[in-house]
């Protein structure tokens, strides 16, 4: 222990710091003291706060984006929401695959949905339910001209364009929904086929959340786009695609038979 020695009388420096420790000073004072007692401290300090007001400057930014993100997306108008698509592809000799496609109408009043039917594919084995009642839903084939006559698509729409039209249980209500589920068969041989022993789908995919579910006994060998790729419990091959486009994803998928 340090002392000093002061008129005569030895005083140890722990007991003075002891004493200090405990003496009121204003806090400037305090500070000034703190600075030329601990420098390093000080500075060590002085960091910590700097970094604690960096993140929580970051902090208040990162929340001021998804706030934007959030009026943004209420900026724009849907009509249809909640879109999935899954193709199960049947023996590629068959040049067919069924669809199961769900989707969530939200446009305010409206007494259909229509869904279009691709250019170039037969459709077969039409069906649609309204998803919370499991109901069946009436549907027939109108052509591009007819459904613009509802106002419910653009008017550039072709007039020659074919799309299956749902009638739904009833106008969507304000701020309501109705979410269906359309089943149907496309036969498309120029998307879907065997080339040189090999399953060649070769479909662009437009709507965000999609999955190719491979036909029994056979497995992935090549996929043009990224995937999650796992495998169902019987085996079959199961591709997860998020299209984050503004246009459609090329999705070109090459399988081959197991051995």
């Amino acid at each position: 222990m340090a002392s000093v020695e002061i008129s005569g009388k030895t005083l140890a420096l722990a007991s003075m710091a002891v004493k200090f420790k405990y003496l009121k000073l204003p806090s400037a004072c305090r500070l000034t003291l703190q600075d030329k007692l601990c420098p390093d401290a000080n500075r060590f300090r002085n960091a910590r706060m700097a970094g604690a007001l960096r993140r929580g400057r970051l902090l208040a930014l990162l929340m001021l984006l998804k706030i934007l993100v959030v009026l943004l997306l209420a900026a724009i108008p849907a009509s249809a929401a909640d879109e999935f698509t899954l193709y199960d592809l049947q023996p590629p000799e068959t040049h067919q695959f069924a669809i199961t496609y769900d989707v969530t109408e939200t446009h305010e009043g409206a007494p259909f949905f229509f869904n279009p039917i691709r250019p170039g594919s037969t459709a077969s084995k039409e069906r649609v339910i309204e998803r919370t009642t499991g109901k069946e839903l009436q549907f027939e084939t109108v052509t591009g001209k007819e459904a613009k006559a509802s106002g419910l698509l653009p008017p550039q729409t072709s007039d020659t364009a074919q799309f299956i039209k749902v009638h739904l249980p009833g106008p969507v209500p304000k701020g309501g929904e109705t979410r269906i589920r359309i089943f149907k068969t496309y036969t498309d041989a120029p998307s879907y086929s065997v080339k040189d022993g090999q399953l060649i789908f070769d479909r662009p995919l437009g709507i965000k959340r999609n999955v190719v579910l491979l036909p029994q006994g056979w497995e992935l060998v090549g996929c043009a786009s990224p995937a999650m790729v796992s495998t169902d419990p019987d085996g079959r091959i199961r591709l997860s695609f998020l299209n984050d486009r503004d246009d459609q994803l090329p999705v070109k998928i090459v399988a081959r038979r197991l051995p």
